[in-house]
């Protein structure tokens, strides 16, 4: 299908045409932020014009429409305006509908950059991808990236990003798909891990990651079809890269015990005699079904899923056999653990910090008891990896999990300071100092938390004058427009900053790294009393102890 709207008239391609001299291209520029809907995968530079090329993307029958005047450049030294050379074809509207690919392509021609414009901007109206390269950047490490998709005609873009970050509110890489295949070369001045994605699975809600390590050589991937009932893995081809294949190596190793046993395969056959258990409703206990039954009866109120995942924490709510399911499992896990602190011990490494630091964010995540294997992994970061590595992104991500253990009943806030929408900075141990209070993390794009966050409102207005405060945060990307248009809507009374694009690293430090928000209840002192509470918890909390 044609979409004659993005097309530019006669006048516009002699201007491109007049580019076949170009002095120079740029392909698949990483910039500094990224937009959903659209990306930039080529630009063009010649002294008559500067051409920028690349897709928007969106759900099947979804629109773009803005007027070509809301598209320009800016300049990234001293915000110089660069304008849009032309319109579409039959009208001065940038308008495109989204086929069954999600995706359109679209050629914008610009006025040429003046010399010596290092990077720019790509303005859309209110929104833009910033930081976009006016120069070929090589970095010391290249990783080809090579993959095949089947069955996913879909599919139309990958999404590179670093490790353990959120892409709503973080930059990532956006690769295109053609014919069912991508390719791109990652360039990086540091070995590190990034993780690949399908856009279209993350859209949905549900995706299988592959893990990429930045290093030089190349790896090719085949990506099957998204399913919840078959094996979906990403399938790894071919590989060069040192860097991974010492991963892998550490990561048989933890596998296998002092007395040569297989744990991976013990534990998967634990996990298909789980997977029986669960077909047969056999893994919890009748009280369990009980109570999970109510709540999907009753559209899974927050009070129903608090106390089923705390009878699924504490085990309480498994059967006899589940017990014995989940013991045997918790053994094999220690034993794992214990390798693993060994193995980061004798190989201190790069590839033996990413084990050390993706096991030490995963005990978040295990259903079994992880205070030996915490206690184990700090030891050696604080005193082996830390100081080899004291500038490497797993050392961010390392302090960031260790500081996210305080936030729990019984520990401290962690201090913070942010901007608030007119841009003056507040500290929150002065905004909550002597008071009872609630730390609000939420998000323009997350659902769930501006409910929450709505239903502290009543909460709120009742005990404002009896000691009690609630300071907001919202976690966004490149600006604050959403945001804004949020609490219009929404009412919230109360102080709300503003996490841009991850400047603080609040999330990550408050335990929330890859969720859109968290509700952390203080008293007066400062002690977290309860972490994600309801507002009637809240409210039952403020009965007893403000007046």
């Amino acid at each position: 299908m044609k979409y004659s709207g993005l097309f530019f008239a006669a006048a516009i391609s002699a201007v491109m045409a007049a580019c076949s001299g170009h002095d120079r291209t740029i392909e698949f520029p990483v910039a500094e932020t990224a937009m959903d809907w659209m990306s930039v995968y080529k630009v063009t530079f010649s002294d008559t014009a500067t051409v920028v090329e690349g897709n928007f993307y969106g759900w099947p029958g979804a629109e773009i429409k803005m007027p070509a005047s809301a598209f320009r450049l800016r300049g990234g030294s001293d915000g110089a305006e660069y304008q849009l050379l032309g319109t579409p074809e039959a009208a001065d509207t940038i308008f495109a509908r989204m086929p069954d690919n999600w995706t359109v392509p679209f050629t914008f021609v610009f006025s040429p950059l003046k010399k010596g414009e290092e990077s720019f901007d790509l303005v859309c109206g209110n929104e833009s991808i910033r930081g976009i390269p006016a120069k070929e950047r090589k970095g010391r490490y290249t990783m080809v990236i090579e993959g095949t998709l089947v069955d996913r005609p879909n599919t139309s873009r990958i999404i590179l990003y670093p490790y353990n970050s959120d892409p709503r509110v973080n930059p990532y890489i956006s690769i295109p798909v053609e014919d069912g295949k991508f390719s791109y070369r990652l360039e990086d001045d540091i070995r590190t891990v990034y993780e690949l994605i399908c856009w279209d699975d993350y859209c949905h809600g549900s995706w299988v990651s592959q893990k990429i390590f930045s290093d030089n050589g190349k790896v090719r991937l085949t990506i099957p079809k998204f399913s919840f009932e078959a094996d979906c893995d990403i399938t790894v081809d071919e590989i060069s890269s040192s860097f991974y294949k010492e991963y892998e190596t550490a990561k048989a190793r933890i596998y296998v015990d002092r007395d040569g046993k297989d744990l991976m395969a013990l534990q998967d056959s634990l996990y298909n005699v789980q997977s029986e258990l669960y077909s047969k409703s056999l893994y919890f206990n009748e009280e369990y079904m009980a109570l999970m039954d109510s709540a999907s009866t009753s559209g899974y109120p927050d009070d129903l899923m608090k106390r089923l995942s705390v009878m699924n924490d504490s085990g309480a709510g498994l059967s006899e056999a589940g017990l014995d399911i989940r013991d045997r499992l918790a053994d094999i896990f220690s034993r794992v653990q214990e390798n693993t602190a060994e193995y980061c011990r004798e190989n201190v490494d790069l590839a033996g910090y990413f084990l050390l630091t993706d096991s030490y964010i995963m005990l978040e995540y295990l259903p079994y008891p992880t205070d030996r294997a915490r206690a184990a992994y700090k030891e050696l970061f604080e005193t082996v990896y830390s100081k080899k590595y004291p500038d490497h992104p797993f050392t961010e991500q390392m302090y960031n999990a260790i500081a996210s253990e305080e936030i729990r009943p019984g520990g401290h806030f962690i201090d913070f300071s942010a901007p608030d929408l007119s841009g003056k900075v507040h500290t929150l141990s002065e905004e909550i100092s002597g008071k009872v209070a609630v730390i609000d993390l939420w998000a323009s794009w997350c659902g769930p938390c501006r409910r929450h966050s709505m239903a502290l409102i009543p909460v709120y207005e009742e005990y404002k004058d009896k000691g009690f405060t609630v300071v907001g945060v919202a976690r966004e990307q490149n600006g604050t427009e959403a945001m804004e248009a949020a609490i219009r809507k929404d009412g919230y009374p109360w102080l709300n900053l503003v996490e841009l694009n991850e400047a603080g690293h609040i999330w990550a430090k408050y335990g929330a790294g890859n969720a859109g928000g968290r509700i952390v209840l203080v008293d007066a002192n400062g002690i977290i009393m309860a972490v994600d509470p309801t507002a009637d918890e809240v409210l039952e909390y403020l009965g007893s102890h403000c007046f």
